[in-house]
């Protein structure tokens, strides 16, 4: 009788786990797809230089890192966006990698390339921390990092 409690201890712990693994990986494929969701949007605001919308997409203490350079304040990235140029040139590869790590965080990484001349093309990684505070994807550390590579590379 105590070999047929013990195994059937065994077989719902195993089956207890199982069920509850299963149920946090499709948790976290919601969490991919809100991060996701978060991510374009903030993108999109990056694009068209909504930079209020990029703003509010941030952390109050956001750490934002620009080619391994501390960029000190909320408002320096604020007038940094507002600065640049637009339209930007179209990207020949524009990748976004998305990696929940649990139900209110994860983050991204974003791959881009641009020509720039008939021999080099530029290259920009951009990672992105997520934290979900009060129902809504926050940015809280970002850094972005651009170089210029060999067209052969």
């Amino acid at each position: 009788m105590k070999t047929f409690k013990n195994k059937l201890l065994t077989c719902f712990l195993v089956l207890s786990t199982a069920i509850t693994l299963n149920a946090q990986t499709i948790d976290l494929e919601s969490v991919k797809s809100e991060i996701t969701e978060a991510a374009l949007k903030e993108q999109d605001a990056f694009k068209n230089g909504d930079c209020a919308q990029v703003m509010d997409m941030m952390e109050p203490n956001v750490t934002f890192l620009a080619n391994g350079n501390s960029v000190l304040s909320k408002k320096i990235i604020e007038k940094f966006c507002n600065s640049l140029p637009r339209p930007f040139k179209k990207a020949i590869v524009d990748t976004l990698e998305v990696y929940p790590l649990t139900m209110e965080s994860g983050y991204t990484i974003r791959r881009l390339e641009y020509e720039n001349d008939a021999e080099t093309k530029m290259q920009e990684f951009v990672t992105k921390i997520w934290r979900k505070t009060n129902g809504h994807w926050k940015i809280r550390h970002l850094h972005s990092t651009v170089k210029k590579v060999s067209i052969s590379d």
